[in-house]
């Protein structure tokens, strides 16, 4: 028996909701997570990655189940017969890709040096990174914030400008851990990668997808990590200027792709799960359109509406009334 969704008073204000599954967000990302970690390893980087990595698993794990109560469908997996999505992502996953340091690995200027133990943790740090945050983003909030703007040209591009302003903020609790210049363009890339993906996310690409894509962009990004032992490259060799050309190269590419994916783009996927508000039902005996209300209720106000207490009708009443009236007015004139 499929699961009966019970958080659908959530969809009868889209913006306000997404409001607070931001905030819930926000109180997920600030949850300590390195005490997981500890339970497998007491070494501090492997339980720092770990930690991170399992308790965004669990955490998405929730959102998943928040997303099923609300009644959100259609957004995790490819949906049937629209595979071509998966060739639309193709340019995500190169900008992805890029975020290695091909150059600087190439001739030598920066190297690994972290053994499989620690390249594995690694790895779940990313993937749980990626499936938490795309399935709270792209899976969850994106649907409420279409469901207010719309799915329409304008209204698209609203959404995930908004959306993903929202999650480059997100990353500002960064700086809880002590101020860095760094923080800022970490907020300013999330934005762009998460627009990226929320396009893809649009075009029927899935949550899945665009975690995959999420989590090999920070995998490729931080393998030349002192900090976690990975590998070593200093910055000016990492960024030389083949790389920043490179790089930029992509970027813009990336960026003019998806804006004409995103504008030329059908609706239908997106329509699947966008969250829109409850739509209200005529009641035959009203005008307006009003909440749908038990029919004893209907029938009750329309009996009180069109009957008096002694069993007439009130246009019946009026027209003996004035009758009467009429009568009394003759006699005056006799």
């Amino acid at each position: 028996m499929p699961m009966q969704a019970k958080m659908l008073y959530m969809r009868k204000t889209p913006g306000e909701s997404a409001a607070i599954l931001y905030l819930l967000t926000a109180g997920f990302v600030l949850f300590p997570t390195q005490w997981m970690g500890e339970l497998f390893t007491k070494n501090h980087m492997l339980s720092q990655m770990l930690g991170l990595g399992l308790v965004r698993i669990l955490f998405a794990a929730v959102m998943i189940v928040l997303a099923l109560e609300m009644g959100i469908r259609h957004v995790f997996f490819v949906q049937k017969g629209e595979w071509k999505a998966l060739l639309f992502a193709i340019p995500a996953l190169v900008v992805a890709v890029n975020n290695l340091p091909i150059i600087a690995l190439a001739n030598g200027s920066a190297f690994l040096t972290g053994n499989g133990l620690s390249f594995f943790a690694f790895a779940i740090e990313c993937i749980g990174v990626g499936l938490f945050e795309e399935t709270a983003f792209r899976g969850v909030i994106f649907p409420f914030v279409l469901g207010k703007t719309g799915t329409g040209k304008k209204g698209r591009f609203i959404a995930v400008i908004v959306s993903n302003a929202m999650f480059g903020c997100l990353h500002l609790v960064n700086l809880l851990g002590g101020f860095s210049g760094g923080v800022f363009l970490q907020v300013g890339y999330s934005f762009l990668i998460g627009s990226m993906l929320a396009i893809c996310m649009f075009r029927g690409a899935g949550v899945l997808t665009c975690a995959f894509i999420h989590a090999t962009f920070n995998f490729c990004g931080n393998i030349i990590s002192n900090v976690r032992g990975l590998g070593f490259g200093a910055f000016s060799d990492v960024w030389c200027w083949q790389e920043i050309l490179l790089t930029a190269v992509v970027g813009v590419a990336a960026i003019v792709y998806f804006v004409w994916l995103l504008y030329t783009s059908k609706p239908d996927v997106a329509e699947k799960f966008a969250v829109y508000p409850p739509k209200k039902e005529k009641p035959e005996n009203f005008g307006t359109l009003t909440d749908t209300v038990p029919d004893h209720n209907a029938d009750t106000s329309a009996e009180n509406v069109c009957k008096t207490s002694d069993g007439q009708s009130d246009g019946s009443k009026i027209e003996s009334n004035i009758e009467r009236a009429d009568d009394g007015q003759q006699n005056q004139i006799k």
